[in-house]
């Protein structure tokens, strides 16, 4: 369990992907998996194909989920309009605890106290400018 939450603090959270699998869900790097996904965009151009370092199992990094084939993204979406269950039980555990989605990484936010002006863990203190307005939040 400690290794895990090591592993979590070395990778920044703009750069956290999970394996959508879910006997694997292994944590890694996008940079780290991408630049290992060459040999992958040679047989698919222009996708976000990737390969899971712990099962091999092939995914998509920009839908979040296991690989789609020659389907583009948006024809994917298409065909597959609804939500896991899980993602539809998150947002409405959000929309009841009021919780708002970061816009530059999609992490949730909670304001616990003071006032509406918070910074998401993704943005880095020398970036100061990058504090959020909560109530604009979508």
């Amino acid at each position: 369990m400690w290794k895990q939450r090591i592993k979590e603090n070395a990778i920044p959270v703009t750069e956290r992907v999970y394996c959508p699998y879910v006997r694997c869900s292994a944590l890694m790097s996008k940079t780290k998996i991408s630049e290992s996904a060459k040999s992958l965009q040679s047989a698919y151009p222009a996708s976000g194909v990737r390969r899971c370092v712990e099962c091999r199992g092939l995914f998509c990094v920009d839908c979040k989920v296991p690989w789609h084939g020659k389907l583009s993204c948006t024809e994917y979406k298409k065909l597959h309009p609804n939500p896991p269950a899980d993602d539809v039980k998150l947002k409405s555990l959000a929309n009841n605890k009021m919780w708002r989605q970061c816009g530059k990484c999609q992490h949730m936010i909670e304001l616990t106290q003071g006032r509406n002006h918070i910074t998401c863990r993704c943005i880095v203190p020398a970036q100061a400018r990058g504090r959020l307005h909560y109530k604009c939040i979508v």
